[in-house]
């Protein structure tokens, strides 16, 4: 039997704290066997007493030499030791017996039994700490471990930060690959413009209609040519449009009287504008050097006819047989209109009249968890080399872990560049790079 200090109530020895206010139990056997205890020592020391009084007695009576004393023998007892597993395996039993016989106790009054038991470690903890220099030696062992946690994370943040500039000087920079992507790769650009009109989509007007027939009909058509010149086609205005195809002069010529009969463009007059510039050209050009351009058919461009432009025949701008708006030639309707787009790509390597030229070549740096965990291998970027001189548009499509494509990246948008040409302009065109990363 158990007896709670505080209520003086007794229960089985199955309880470790009393079930009324949570107060750990002393066994009263425990209480017996001090009591019996301390009776036996005061009987050993009387009688201790005794014989050293007896003894004293006769040696003042009758006195014995140093030699005739009697040495006591001491004999050692040795104890069976208990092995570890064996005593592990003990405690665990002790622990199971214990948790069946508080089971029906928790089953009864679940919230009651977790409360008394909160309440009796707690209190258990709350006078072990309460001793003298307890929680202090507790706080300052926390201290300690902290404090070299904090150290070593300190110091291998600083070797790891030395190792890394020791190591990034091996490095090799494998270069910058300005490859054509395939056409499935690429992003297929919006349906822009053609001219340099407004609110429209094809023509030099102002407007959104697209010819000269009374329902909005969507144009079709374009042109282009060349006299097989180095230069791309200087800028400059559109010939008027006229019903008879002839080649169009670098300057428009200086006559006394008009011609009778004039030869011009093949546009519909509904999305002809007559621009004002000196010369005749390609409006949409930056070119300032006197040139037809190196296309055929005596018009001006790269395409081949009497046209302007990238197409063939007598119109403006990619297309077949005449007029404007791309594709095979046909009048629109719906009233004047002009093109809004930004007719500028992007487009692959092999549709451009001159490549985009690399200027500076950033390398991209290694990161120190990558080196930590000896990451090796080639980051490849999707990218467009734009016309107003940026890296836009960068797609992963070959990742590295720790920060590698991160680090790509950021070096491919630092690329210095002169755009690509097309038509005699700067235009956008699609790359591939390629950043490898070895360490030595």
């Amino acid at each position: 039997m158990k007896r709670c200090p505080t209520c003086q109530e007794e229960f089985a020895d199955q309880f470790s704290f009393c079930p009324v206010d949570g107060t750990p139990l002393n066994g009263l056997h425990a209480v017996s066997a001090l009591t019996a205890l301390e009776e036996d020592t005061v009987n050993v020391a009387a009688d201790s007493e005794t014989r050293t009084f007896t003894q004293a007695g006769e040696q003042s009576v009758s006195p014995v030499s140093a030699e005739s004393r009697e040495v006591p023998e001491l004999h050692l007892t040795i104890i069976d030791d208990i092995g570890l597993w064996q005593r592990l395996v003990g405690e665990l039993r002790e622990v199971a017996h214990q948790s069946q016989l508080t089971w029906p106790e928790f089953k009864r009054d679940p919230i009651g039994f977790i409360r008394r038991s909160i309440a009796g470690y707690g209190l258990l903890l709350w006078r072990f700490f309460s001793r003298p220099n307890v929680a202090l030696a507790v706080t300052s062992a926390f201290v300690i471990v902290f404090s070299l946690i904090a150290l070593v994370l300190v110091l291998d943040r600083a070797r790891g930060r030395l190792v890394a500039e020791q190591v990034r000087d091996d490095l090799e920079f494998k270069g910058l690959i300005n490859a054509e992507i395939p056409l499935e790769e690429e992003q297929k650009p919006k349906d822009q413009g053609i001219g340099t009109g407004e609110q429209g989509r094809a023509g030099f007007n102002k407007g959104r209609g697209e010819g000269s027939k009374p329902q909005f009909e969507r144009a079709g058509g374009g042109g282009g040519g060349g006299q097989q010149e180095t230069m791309p086609a200087q800028q400059g205005k559109l010939p008027p449009p006229a019903p008879i195809p002839a080649p169009i002069p670098k300057e428009p010529p200086k006559l006394k009287e008009p011609p009778k009969i004039v030869g011009g463009m093949d546009i519909d007059p509904a999305l002809y504008r007559d621009i004002p510039m000196p010369n005749f050209g390609d409006p949409r050009s930056n070119s300032r050097i006197s040139s037809s351009g190196p296309g055929t058919g005596g018009g001006m461009g790269s395409g081949e006819g009497t046209g302007v432009g990238s197409g063939s025949g007598g119109g403006y701008g990619p297309g077949r047989g005449g007029n404007i708006g791309g594709g095979d030639r046909n009048i629109g309707g719906g009233g004047g209109g002009g093109g809004t787009g930004d007719d500028v790509g992007p487009f692959p390597a092999s549709r451009v009249t001159q490549r985009a030229r690399i200027l500076s070549k950033p390398e991209a740096r290694y990161t120190e968890e990558a080196r930590k965990n000896n990451i090796t291998g080639t980051v490849v970027l999707r990218a467009v080399l734009a016309a107003n001189g940026e890296v836009t548009n960068i797609v992963p499509i070959q990742r590295l872990p720790y920060g590698l494509t991160e680090s790509a990246i950021a070096a491919a948008k630092q690329i210095k560049f002169i755009p690509a040409m097309k038509d005699g302009r700067p235009v956008s065109q699609y790359v591939r790079l390629e950043y490898t990363f070895t360490i030595y």
